[in-house]
């Protein structure tokens, strides 16, 4: 953990307390981050991606695929990424799956859907319905049991001027 700013608190993976996250603390598999309202948070994984948390948004750490590629799972909330290594991370929400190849986006889940936006790089955008490469400036709306589309984002920096 790299910032913590207001409530943050880490659930530890077959634990049922949580407890407030404190600054250089090192999480594993299976741990899970909650930010509370007004709150934020920054973390670097074991592979260089910074993650960048909104306020009311919930995470679980999934480990690691292979060597190089962490694994983190976007229950609900905002997260804003900074990946520059290729293929070293991939986010799974309920509604799509992306796969990160060395880029910076968004990705933020909501109650009916989850929305990937791509600054810098690509990422695939994918669910059991089909799939999607995103590219630089590119965004894509995922629905439950529809393929990811894209989508128009006039300004979409402003997205995470948190």
């Amino acid at each position: 953990m790299v910032s913590v700013q207001g409530n943050v608190v880490i659930r530890r993976a077959g634990q049922t307390q949580s407890q407030p996250a404190r600054l250089n603390e090192t999480y594993c598999p299976g741990d899970g981050i909650q930010v509370g309202e007004k709150s934020r948070a920054d973390i670097a994984l074991v592979n260089q991606p910074v993650l960048r948390l909104n306020q009311n948004t919930t995470i679980t750490l999934a480990g690691l695929k292979g060597e190089r590629t962490s694994l983190v799972e976007l229950v609900s909330g905002a997260l804003h990424f900074f990946s520059r290594l290729p293929r070293n991370l991939e986010v799974n929400t309920a509604f799509v799956n992306a796969g990160v190849e060395g880029t910076e986006g968004l990705i933020q889940v909501e109650a009916d859907r989850a929305l990937v936006t791509i600054f810098e790089g690509r990422v695939l955008a994918a669910n059991a319905a089909g799939s999607l490469r995103l590219t630089d400036g590119q965004s894509a709306v995922a629905e439950r049991g529809q393929a990811p589309v894209l989508r128009t984002v006039v300004r979409p920096r402003d997205a995470v001027q948190w």
